[in-house]
């Protein structure tokens, strides 16, 4: 069991040619099948696209490094209908807030755990007034890009960190205190999020980017500035990873 912090920024090496072909930039998630659909791969010396290697493609996610068995795991996400439509729904995860199908807040996700075999996403964490608690993934209905949902079933579906790693899940349950909600604001996109778009200015964009209007915001070709990386900010975070993700690497 592995948490997302884990493995982003890690370098992937190519067994075959020995050498490493670039870093863990991302990843894109599937949420229909609770799972780790892509890693993005960042790498400066790439031509435009966005490059990514199908996670069933990995080879092993060690402590110093994620291996693949050779560049041919790399594909162009451009080329795969499904990589497109999971961009388009761009489920993050972390920073998503938990509410339960009656409504009832639970807070937010800080991090998640996932295989490492398969990629399927097991708990999402939480930072809680007295702990850090566990949301197994079985008391989700749905994986949103603002708001995972949950059941009302049974009790309290939090547990503590200790009981999920030590598989006793259902023995520990987390006191739950119900945290306010006001107002709340989306969280805007930071190097916590796997995300630093001042690192973008002076790159260029591989493809169009459009404005929540449809309009073309910034044409293949761009340099970006800081007045573009400022605008998508202000677009929110669903734009905010767009930008990063369409960067020349």
């Amino acid at each position: 069991m592995k948490q997302s912090k884990e493995v982003l920024g890690k370098p992937i090496i190519s067994i075959l040619a020995g050498k490493e072909i670039g870093k863990v930039k991302n990843f894109v998630i599937n949420p229909d099948m609770r799972s780790i659909e892509f890693m993005v791969v960042q790498n400066d010396q790439w031509d435009f696209g966005i490059k990514a290697i199908p996670f069933k493609l990995v080879e092993g996610l060690g402590d110093y490094a994620v291996t693949i068995e050779s560049e041919n795991a790399v594909i162009d996400l451009a080329d795969i209908p499904i990589a497109n439509e999971l961009l388009s729904k761009n489920i993050q995860i972390k920073g998503s807030r938990i509410i339960s199908r009656k409504g009832q807040h639970f807070g937010q996700i800080t991090e998640y755990y996932f295989d490492p075999e398969t990629g399927k996403i097991l708990g999402c964490v939480l930072d809680t007034p007295d702990a850090i608690s566990v949301l197994p993934e079985t008391s989700v209905i749905t994986f949103g890009k603002e708001i995972t949902v949950i059941s009302d079933e049974g009790e309290n579906p939090l547990v503590s960190d200790e009981a999920f790693l030590s598989g006793k899940a259902d023995e520990e349950p987390v006191e739950h205190v119900d945290v306010p909600v006001s107002s709340p604001e989306p969280a805007a996109p930071s190097s916590s999020d796997g995300l630093d778009l001042e690192e973008l200015i002076g790159k260029t964009l591989s493809a169009n980017l459009y404005d929540p209007s449809g309009e073309l915001f910034a044409g293949e070709g761009t340099v970006i500035t800081a007045e573009i990386v400022n605008q998508a900010k202000a677009m929110g975070s669903n734009k905010a990873l767009e930008l990063a993700l369409k960067v020349a690497e």
